[in-house]
């Protein structure tokens, strides 16, 4: 597989670039307009974003599964989701294989397809899921320490779950 730019002939492999004249020069040798230069460039930077924010969602997807194995260990969690739930019974290699398992399925088609850009938008909606729910996580362990730590009565916690971030 090739694109424009993007040769097999050189190297074997397709992700080996070609020089800059091969960019501007089209298969029949004339020169290929600007507009067409700008647009397959912005599809391989496209395809370059979405591998780095897959990979934050893989990061993001680690520090979730870390936050839930440790909230499981000492009591502070309440599964919602019941599959989650009971792998989390089970024992913890269920839920770690279960977390990875799906991130390895979502994030093929979003590599498969990366040079789309519904590809680029959908995966800038997982990313910040992902990291409302590691912000969420934050909350909650500040929530937690300061209930651990302090003798809060309902009114101070309500007082405290108003008050902004500092």
């Amino acid at each position: 597989m090739s694109c424009a730019g993007w040769a097999d002939t050189d190297c074997g492999m397709s992700w080996c670039p070609t020089t800059q004249l091969s960019d501007a020069v089209d298969g029949t040798g004339t020169r290929r307009p600007w507009a067409t230069r700008f647009l397959h460039w912005v599809a391989d930077a496209r395809s370059h974003r979405v591998i780095c924010l897959v990979l934050g969602i893989w990061l993001l997807n680690a520090f979730d599964l870390t936050f839930t194995v440790l909230s499981h260990q000492q009591g502070v969690l309440h599964e919602g989701n019941p599959l989650a739930r009971h792998m989390l019974q089970s024992g913890i290699t269920s839920i770690v294989l279960y977390k990875i398992g799906l991130v390895l399925i979502g994030s093929y088609p979003l590599l498969r397809f990366r040079r789309a850009r519904i590809t680029e938008l959908g995966t800038y909606v997982i990313l910040a899921a992902y990291a409302f729910l590691s912000i969420h996580w934050g909350t909650c362990y500040e929530l937690y320490a300061t209930t651990a730590t302090d003798k809060v009565n309902l009114a101070g916690l309500e007082t405290l779950m108003s008050a902004p971030p500092q």
